[in-house]
């Protein structure tokens, strides 16, 4: 689908060009009254599915014709994905899929998820030590290799010049658990966190310090991953689901109630104030924009911290369809013409995928 252009005087042409594309990527397929398509979607267990819970409980997937099987992972998500056992791997990161497809793996992003919401915590007696990244110099530092704030961490560490081979010692360990442990036994002087361990964390004697959301503006987590070629009945269904979280994103940001409401039965052993902190989070951003700029400027820090290293011959180009969200959201603004809101999601869309 051709980029468009990004001056506001010609918005609306592209509006039409836009409802144009959308007419012409609708198969024959899909106009066959009332089929229904259907996804089997893997998230993390300890994350949620935020957007795709909001997308379940407003019917909007039921809307779509799309049938949505949620599937929960302690670990081998991505995994699953690669041996073709689901079809989305949902909130797995984004340095989890690359590292994927640094070792020859087929994947592919066509949306978004989660954004932010990553916690560097240490003892609350400790907290007043550490006001620039400079603080963190010969300090030993708990984390799990390859989540997402272990590489924005690393790689804040060496654009500010400090050596994370020489000047601060790393701890790898296999759990968020671990990590808080680490700290709170004072194996280690800060632990990397993560999303949804607020509670644990302040229980614990433990405070944040700094916020992913510090340390990089578009500090991205969960990718909307899938696998191979993108055809057929598959890319209707992908464009359907892609549709869904869109239509999620928004009422996340206009109804965080609802938001709540909706992954309650994701995470029905936990009371309610611990669900909120899972998908409520201030710091946490859900969208479903697939950001394509921020995705590549995190394979350029996994390459510059040493994690994936002779790449060359994978052209990252080719593990991008963007057309699924561009068709999404296509549709949506031909069914919502004078909704504002979608007019907005184009013009990120433009600035975080085209034109690079």
């Amino acid at each position: 689908m051709k980029k468009r252009n990004l001056i506001l005087g010609i918005f609306m042409s592209s509006i039409l060009a836009l409802s144009a594309c959308a007419g012409e990527a609708t198969s024959t397929q899909e106009n066959k009254g009332d089929k229904t398509y259907t996804l089997k979607v893997g998230y993390g267990q300890l994350y949620g599915a935020p957007l795709a819970d909001i997308a379940r409980s407003e019917g909007f997937f039921k809307k779509e014709n799309l049938d949505v099987e949620m599937v929960s992972f302690t670990s081998g998500g991505l995994d699953a994905l690669n041996s073709d056992k689901i079809d989305i791997a949902l909130t797995f990161g984004t340095s989890g899929p690359l590292n994927y497809i640094a070792q020859g793996a087929d994947f592919k992003f066509v949306g978004g998820h989660m954004e932010g919401g990553q916690p560097v915590v240490t003892k609350k007696e400790n907290a007043s030590k550490y006001k620039s990244l400079e603080d963190f110099k010969g300090k030993k530092i708990a984390t799990v290799r390859l989540g997402t704030l272990d590489v924005i961490f690393k790689s804040a560490l060496d654009d500010a010049g400090i050596d994370i081979h020489k000047d601060v010692e790393f701890v790898e360990v296999k759990t968020i658990a671990d990590v808080l442990e680490a700290v709170q036994s004072g194996k280690v002087d800060v632990g990397l966190s993560n999303t949804g361990h607020l509670t644990k964390t302040k229980q614990i004697g433990l405070t944040p310090i700094f916020w992913s959301n510090d340390l990089s503006l578009n500090n991205l987590c969960c990718r909307v991953t899938v696998r191979g070629n993108i055809k057929g009945e598959k890319a209707i269904a992908y464009k359907k689901f892609m549709k869904g979280l869109i239509k999620a994103e928004r009422v996340k940001l206009e109804d965080p109630k609802k938001n709540l409401e909706a992954s309650k039965p994701t995470f029905k052993q936990l009371p309610e104030e611990r669900v909120n902190e899972i998908v409520n989070e201030k710091h946490l951003i859900n969208s479903a924009d697939p950001n394509k700029r921020e995705v590549v400027n995190t394979w350029k820090k996994m390459q510059d911290i040493g994690y994936i290293k002779n790449v060359d011959n994978i052209n990252l180009e080719d593990h991008f369809d963007l057309s699924i969200y561009e068709e999404a959201l296509d549709e949506l603004i031909k069914e919502n013409p004078n909704d504002d809101y979608y007019k907005k999601v184009l013009k990120r869309f433009n600035e975080q995928n085209l034109n690079l």
